[in-house]
């Protein structure tokens, strides 16, 4: 869970890649491919479609009374698509922490700990380190 909530919270900086990708960084650690890249393709392809549909329903917008009158479909389809993003975030969050126990389990690890790190000359470089010990 660590994994997954740190890598959405350092990532989303980089062009929001963090809500598309850290929330399925927990999967990926615990070998549930399947689950991470479901996720992954859920968040980004509701993202794209959402926006498409957006542009698509504002392009319309600029009557000639100088109305709005596709702002509020735009509006709606954004609202859906992050509903969407921020929902399979949270779930694949919440479900990274169980798929990580029964990894451990299964290959008989002993403990784990994941820890911010700073480094660099001036404290530049911001990261996680993680230590497995089996």
């Amino acid at each position: 869970m660590a994994l997954s909530l740190g890598g959405t919270l350092l990532l989303a900086p980089a062009y929001g890649a963090g809500l598309f990708i850290g929330p399925a960084f927990g999967h990926l650690y615990a070998e549930n491919g399947s689950q991470a890249l479901l996720g992954i393709g859920l968040r980004t392809g509701t993202a794209l479609i959402s926006l498409s549909a957006a542009e698509s329903a504002g392009d319309g917008g600029n009557g000639p009374d100088g109305d709005f009158d596709g702002l509020g479909e735009a509006l709606g389809w954004i609202a859906m698509g992050a509903l969407v993003v921020i929902g399979s975030s949270v779930y694949d969050i919440a479900t990274a922490g169980k798929a990580a126990r029964e990894h451990n389990r299964e290959h008989e690890l002993k403990s784990a700990r994941v820890a911010p790190t700073v480094s660099g000359p001036q404290g530049e470089q911001v990261g996680l380190s993680v230590t497995l010990q089996f």
